[in-house]
């Protein structure tokens, strides 16, 4: 004969193990076959026996990953909010961390993000995970800005600085120009910018375009001053400036390079603009032309293009003077330097007097004419129409 039971058994606690306790807390007999009749038998709870509980299976999925445009880097944003933990038992202590990355940088539709996942909580060891490895999501072609320009005023005693722009999107390359190079140039690479004359000039930074990538520009805007007042603060001491007495005497740009004085009253005019070629005569007493200054309404600018060699070798005979002076150009309260100046009937003659100020223009010969032209613009018999050559005398040496 047989007779059944009922029971209630538990292990000895949830978590996964090999050979865990199991106690019956209760049992009840029940009538069996062949006559088993339950009455005739007692039993009582507490037995114990041993069994295994092994992890369940866990599968992790509705993980998404958001679509990005081009940023130079392989890094994803995920949507976790609708991932699901399939096999998971309520009430269990189980929570996941997720990060991603794209396999590259490019753009791309259905681009790979690889996802790396970690896991937390007391029963995470009661599970055999099976994690969402992988989503797809794309990358679209980016639009960078540039950032960080804004216009600059300088003197011209600072002679440099570097003011470089940020792109948005880290990292890309930014090229640099300079709208007038016989005022600043600048270092395409780090935006350094050099100081060459007093003006006005525009730097430029761009970003040139690629397959991940749209181009970008932006610019400012260099003002360039002689000092904190301009022009103000170049003193004179006038030699010979009355204009009254008139010496004619005849003069000559021979090879020698010497000019003969001529003085006589002309009367003061501003019309017309200056277009005068700059001829240098240096050691070997050589009058060579090196460019044309050319008056602008935003300050003059020395140009270096020709038509041809002849053109360039051309140049008229500055002519008798009409008045001399000399001006101390102040670039700094420790920096100054001395030139005497000429005005001539059809010119101006540049002379320094001495070693620093010889090698202050020849570095900087737009802003000494610059300044020479301010100066003389005040002189009795100034037309700036028939200023047609402009010599800078640097044969001299003290």
């Amino acid at each position: 004969e047989t007779v059944n039971n009922t029971n209630s058994s538990t292990f000895e606690n949830k978590n996964v193990g090999t050979d865990k306790t199991v106690t019956v807390n209760s049992i009840t007999l029940v009538d069996g076959s062949n006559g088993g009749l339950a009455s005739n038998y007692s039993i009582s709870t507490g037995q114990t026996t041993t069994a295994n509980i092994s992890k369940k299976t866990l599968t992790v999925s509705g993980i998404a990953a958001s679509n990005k445009s081009y940023d130079g880097t392989t890094s994803v944003t995920l949507d976790t909010s609708s991932v699901s933990y399939n096999g998971l038992v309520s009430g269990d202590s189980f929570a996941g961390s997720f990060s991603g990355v794209f396999a590259n940088e490019n753009i791309g539709t259905g681009r790979i993000v690889n996802i790396t996942s970690s896991y937390s909580g007391d029963d995470i060891g009661n599970y055999n995970i099976t994690d969402q490895s992988t989503h797809f999501a794309n990358i679209t072609i980016g639009n960078p800005s540039i950032i960080g320009l804004n216009d600059q005023t300088k003197n011209f005693n600072t002679s440099s600085y570097t003011l470089p722009g940020t792109s948005s999107i880290s990292g890309l390359p930014i090229v640099y120009s300079s709208s007038d190079t016989s005022v600043a140039t600048v270092d395409s690479n780090t935006g350094k910018v050099t100081f060459v004359n007093i003006g006005t000039v525009t730097i430029s930074a761009n970003i040139v375009s690629t397959l991940n990538y749209n181009s970008a520009t932006s610019s400012y805007t260099l003002e360039i001053n002689l000092n904190a007042t301009n022009i103000n603060n170049i003193t004179s001491n006038v030699i010979n400036s009355s204009g009254i007495t008139v010496v004619n005497q005849s003069t000559t740009l021979n090879n020698t390079n010497s000019f003969s004085k001529s003085l006589r009253l002309v009367p003061k005019q501003d019309s017309g603009s200056i277009n005068a070629k700059i001829v240098v005569i240096k050691d070997n007493f050589d009058a060579n032309v090196e460019g044309v200054y050319i008056e602008e309404s935003s300050g003059g600018k020395i140009s270096t293009e020709f038509n041809d060699e002849e053109e360039k070798d051309k140049f008229e005979e500055p002519g008798g003077i009409i008045d001399e002076r000399t001006i101390i150009l102040k670039i700094s309260e420790n920096n100054e330097y001395n030139y005497q100046l000429e005005l001539r009937q059809k010119g101006l003659v540049i002379k320094p007097l001495d070693n620093s100020s010889v090698s202050f223009v020849e570095s900087n010969k737009g802003l000494v004419i610059e300044s020479a032209i301010s100066e003389i613009m005040n002189i009795v018999g100034f037309v700036k129409g028939q200023l047609k050559t402009i010599v800078i005398d640097i044969k001299n040496r003290f």
